[in-house]
């Protein structure tokens, strides 16, 4: 069995071949030949949730168990550990373990990236990526691998985040955003309050990856509900997106499905949001990837 840490998993992952695989699971999930459930989310403890995440598929089935504290920030610990067990479907024999938030950060990127390839009106220029955890270093990475002529700033939630030096990118204290206009804005925080100052996004390519449950809002409301909205999963975006729930968004969203399928957005100038909060098809493709080799 392969049992991979999370550098190994990192580099089992390479963007590209991330993405096609993603873009597959979606047309084999419009197809109807994935099962993939609504995640179960149980309460822990100093304001955490454990996530167990199953998708299967005719030959390789994956389980994600994955624990979210948040709060470990402040001290100094992961806010995010877990692991993916991928099995043979015919047989239900393990074929590998896989490090949970390596898998979880690079597949997360990984949609946003894809979404940005259909929602973009041209290669993006310069970007703004917010947060400082493992999520905005991934989406960071991401940017650089595939958009390699962007510039790149990042603001940190209150300190400029370690690895922005690491990767050569510029830190953007919060009162700067009005600095630049933004072709790019990338949300990866768990905050409960906006992080974007009004007037921040219009007319761009927002992403919102941080906010996966009901209480997090990361996005001012006033921006979604002028946007046009995609979602990488409609059942967990009606369920757990804070961010479209704050603008009244109830209504079931276009997806990336749409996207993969052949839906183009309507070029009205408008903001085009993507909102993601997870769903083990993404997974399962991260998964088919790393376990290819």
């Amino acid at each position: 069995m392969l049992v991979l840490d999370a550098a190994a998993t990192a580099r089992a992952l390479p963007w590209s071949l991330l993405m096609e695989e993603i873009a597959l699971v979606c047309r084999e999930h419009r197809d109807g030949r994935l099962t993939c459930p609504p995640r179960q989310v149980l309460p822990l403890r100093q304001d955490g949730v454990l996530l167990v995440m199953p998708c299967l598929s005719d030959t390789l089935s994956i389980t994600k168990l994955v624990s979210v504290h948040p709060l470990n920030a402040s001290l100094g610990l992961p806010t995010i550990s877990g692991e993916v067990v991928v099995m043979d479907s015919r047989t239900g024999q393990r074929l590998a373990v896989l490090d949970g938030p390596a898998l979880t950060a690079r597949r997360t990127a990984a949609v946003s990236m894809l979404a940005l390839q259909h929602l973009a009106r041209q290669a993006p220029r310069r970007a703004l990526v917010v947060g400082g955890g493992v999520q905005a270093r991934a989406h960071v990475e991401a940017l650089q691998a595939l958009h390699p002529q962007a510039t790149i700033h990042v603001q940190g939630h209150q300190a400029v985040p370690g690895f922005v030096e690491e990767l050569g990118v510029e830190p953007l204290p919060p009162e700067s955003q009005a600095r630049h206009a933004w072709d790019l804005i990338v949300c990866a925080t768990t905050s409960r309050v906006p992080v974007l100052r009004p007037g921040i996004g219009d007319g761009a390519v927002v992403i919102g990856v941080g906010a996966f449950r009901d209480d997090m809002v990361e996005l001012p409301p006033e921006l979604v509900r002028g946007a046009q909205v995609w979602v990488d999963d409609p059942v967990g975006a009606q369920a757990e997106a804070g961010d479209l729930m704050a603008a009244g968004r109830f209504e079931p969203q276009a997806s990336i499905e749409d996207l993969v399928m052949g839906q183009r957005p309507i070029d009205d100038g408008r903001t085009r949001l993507f909102k993601s909060v997870g769903c083990a098809r993404w997974d399962l493709a991260a998964a088919r990837v790393a376990v290819r080799g």
